[in-house]
C-alpha cells in the first residue's frame, strides 16, 4: 500500500469558501490523482453532493459529527480504505488526499488523530480559507476561526469581491505571521496556488527569513522567539520543546523555526501545530539560517513561560517589542 505524496487538511470557518475552492481545484488537470474526504457537521451531505458533481473523484464521507471528536478512528480507517482500494484497482498511488473539515473543526485534534498513520510517511499540511468580508468580525466571537488560521501553513483569502482584503490580512498576520498567503481573485489561479505546491514552497522559504510582524497584535495571541544559548545540548533542545508543549497545552497554537545539533552545519526544520510536533527535517539549503523558534500562543506571555521553566538554556524575546527575557543564568 503506497501512500500519497501528501495529506492536506483543508480548514476554514463556516461559509469561507472551502467547497468552492475544492470545486475550482478539481476542474484543473493538476488535480488528477486526488482523493477527497468530506466531513459534514450536519445530517445532510450538501458538500459531498456538490463535490460529486465535479467529476469522477474518489471520495469518502464522514457524516453527522465533527472529525476531531467522535470520528477520529473513522478518519484513520477511511484513509487506509482509500489507499487499499486504490492498490487493489492496480492504479498509481494518489498524489494527495484532501480532508475538507467542517467549519467548526480545530486542526490540532485532527492532526493528532492521524498519528496511527505515521508509518505511511504522509506529508501533512494545513490549508485554511479566510473570508475577507467576515473573518475580522467573526474572529472576535469564534475561537475556532483563530485556531484554523493559527494552524495553517498557508491561508487562502476568499470573497475578495466583497471586501477590502487588508483587514483580513491584518488578522492573519496578527494570529499567524508564519503563514504563506494566497491573495488571488482569479479562481483557477487561486486553486492552483493553494493545492499544487506554491503555498507550501512559499511557507518553507518563509522559514528562512525573519518574521514580518503585523502592525497590531491580536489581543489574545502572543508571538515569541526562542533562541537556545551556547551551552544548550541537543537533549536540552528536545526537552525544552517537550516541556513547552506540556506546559502550554491548548494554548500553544504554532511553532516553527530551525534547530541545530551542536557541531552540525545542517539545520533542522521544526514545525508544530498545537502540541503536535513533526519530526525535525534536515534543510541543507538553509545552512545560513539562524537557529531559533517562533512560538505562537494564546493567553501566554514570555514572563509566564520563563517562570514555568527556570534555568532552561533558552532566551525568549517578545517579537512585538519589549526587552529580551533571559531564561538562562547570566
Amino acid at each position: 500500500m503506497t501512500p500519497p505524496a501528501e495529506f492536506i487538511l483543508l480548514a476554514g470557518f463556516l461559509g469561507s469558501g472551502k467547497t468552492s475552492l475544492l470545486v475550482d481545484w478539481l476542474a484543473l488537470p493538476e488535480a488528477a490523482d486526488t482523493a477527497l474526504i468530506v466531513n459534514e457537521a450536519g445530517e445532510i451531505d450538501v458538500d459531498g453532493a456538490i463535490l460529486s458533481d465535479s467529476g469522477a473523484v474518489p471520495m469518502a464521507m464522514l457524516a453527522n459529527g465533527c472529525v476531531c471528536c467522535s470520528l477520529t478512528s473513522d478518519l484513520v480507517f477511511t484513509v487506509r480504505a482509500l489507499l487499499e482500494e486504490r492498490a487493489r484497482a492496480g492504479r498509481p498511488p494518489f498524489r494527495r488526499i484532501v480532508l475538507e473539515c467542517s467549519g467548526l473543526s480545530k486542526p490540532g485534534p485532527i492532526l493528532r488523530s492521524l498519528l496511527p498513520l505515521a508509518p505511511l510517511g504522509l506529508r501533512v499540511r494545513v490549508l485554511a480559507t479566510c473570508d475577507a468580508s467576515q473573518a475580522p468580525e467573526r474572529a472576535a466571537h469564534f475561537e475556532e476561526l483563530t485556531a484554523q488560521i493559527a494552524a495553517a501553513g498557508a491561508v487562502v483569502f476568499t470573497k475578495l469581491d466583497l471586501a477590502d482584503v487588508s483587514a483580513a490580512e491584518a488578522l492573519v498576520a496578527s494570529v499567524n505571521p508564519l503563514a504563506a498567503r494566497v491573495v488571488e481573485a482569479d479562481r483557477p489561479t487561486r486553486a492552483r496556488a493553494a493545492f499544487a505546491g506554491f503555498a507550501e514552497e512559499a511557507a518553507a522559504a518563509a522559514a528562512q527569513h525573519p518574521v514580518v510582524l503585523p502592525g497590531a497584535a491580536h489581543p489574545r495571541v502572543s508571538v515569541l522567539r526562542a533562541s537556545f544559548t551556547g551551552e544548550a545540548s541537543w537533549e536540552d533542545r528536545l526537552d525544552w520543546m517537550e516541556d513547552l508543549a506540556a506546559f502550554c497545552g491548548d494554548r500553544l497554537l504554532r511553532v516553527k523555526g530551525f534547530v541545530r545539533r551542536p557541531g552540525s552545519e545542517v539545520p533542522l526544520l521544526v514545525q508544530a501545530v498545537g502540541t503536535l510536533f513533526g519530526p525535525p527535517s534536515p534543510m541543507p539549503g538553509a545552512r545560513n539560517a539562524e537557529e531559533g523558534l517562533v512560538v505562537i500562543a494564546r493567553d501566554l506571555d514570555a514572563e509566564e513561560l520563563r517562570a514555568a521553566m527556570p534555568g532552561a538554556p533558552v532566551r525568549l524575546t517578545k517579537l512585538r517589542g519589549g526587552a529580551p527575557l533571559a531564561c538562562a543564568p547570566a
